[in-house]
């Protein structure tokens, strides 16, 4: 049996063992935990510090390029797209202070814009299939080349709409169409579009080119309401640029990244051969490139430009200076 004297020598050592514990613990031990502690502290405040110094230079230094691109925009654009008529499309989500800036931009490039229309929900809105539907097979009859029977309702409905947008030469988009103006009120009543001014004050006058404005990702968006969506958005942008001299798709850096209407465009391997794209449409650079990418494009020509990795450029060809 165990006895008293090893109880004894059990409990001594406990509460030695409790006394050095607390004896290192106030000394020596403590003074390098704390030293230790102290030092890192010391050493992620430093980091932060620089972090915050280089983010705050980072961002001086992007508004001073935003304040010079500003300043020089007028001279780049100017009478890039004189005499041209735009169209222009706004995607839900887009944000409407970049719609306007764009507006202005592509005026002082010595286009008008007599035409606006905003997308709403109800496009791709599953509740809204049938709508959609019956609306398609209502107007697919006066497309002058209907897409296949195959092609989708996104692709009938984008047809529609760019039947009542562009035209592909000046002398017909000048000329007032009152089928366009029954094709935009059909959309609009049917909520599908939202037209700026309303459709009372439609003239039926047409684009040849088009500019489409999109936004940010929808963070709450199924991956099927995205892939549904992304599809619509191309389809918007194939059919304008095929029923019109050109178009182009611009949004914020947002945009580019998945589930964004820009990065969609430029995945479809077809239409990006044929529509321009520009992803950093928030920033004044942004706005200039998107005034030239339309000009290239009355010239055949595409590009994708920007600052995503997906761009393949940061702008398209600056124009030559004057003698």
């Amino acid at each position: 049996m165990i006895d008293f004297r090893y109880h004894v020598v059990s409990l001594v050592s406990v509460f030695l063992a409790l006394a050095v514990g607390i004896v290192l613990g106030a000394g020596p031990l403590n003074e390098g935990i704390s030293t230790g502690i102290t030092d890192q502290v010391r050493q992620l405040t430093q980091e932060k510090n620089q972090l915050r110094a280089e983010r705050d230079q980072a961002l001086a230094t992007a508004d001073a390029q935003d304040s010079w691109a500003e300043a020089v925009t007028p001279a780049l654009v100017a009478r890039q797209l004189g005499g041209r008529a735009i169209a222009l499309v706004e995607l839900p989500g887009a944000d409407s202070s970049q719609v306007d800036a764009a507006v202005d931009v592509l005026q002082q490039a010595g286009a008008s814009v007599p035409v606006q229309v905003t997308v709403q929900d109800a496009w791709t809105d599953s509740a809204q299939a049938s709508t959609r539907e019956q609306v398609a097979g209502r107007l697919s009859g006066d497309l002058a080349s209907a897409p296949a029977a195959d092609a989708g309702t996104e692709v009938v409905l984008a047809a529609e709409l760019a039947r009542g947008l562009v035209a592909d030469d000046l002398a017909q988009a000048d000329q007032p169409d009152p089928g366009a103006v029954a094709v935009l009120t059909a959309l609009a009543d049917a909520g599908l579009v939202e037209v700026e001014g309303g459709t009372d004050g439609l003239s039926g006058q047409r684009a040849t080119l088009a500019l489409v404005v999109g936004g940010a990702p929808d963070a709450d968006a199924t991956d099927a309401q995205t892939e549904g969506s992304d599809a619509a958005w191309v389809a918007i942008a194939a059919q304008l640029d095929a029923t019109g001299a050109g178009a182009v798709l611009a949004g914020p850096p947002e945009s580019a990244a998945d589930g964004g209407p820009v990065a969609a465009l430029r995945a479809d391997a077809d239409a990006a051969a044929d529509v321009s794209t520009v992803d950093d449409l928030d920033a004044s650079a942004g706005r200039v490139n998107a005034v030239l990418a339309l000009r290239q494009q009355l010239s055949g020509e595409v590009g994708h430009y920007g600052t995503a990795g997906s761009a393949t450029a940061l702008n398209p060809p600056l124009p030559a200076a004057a003698p």
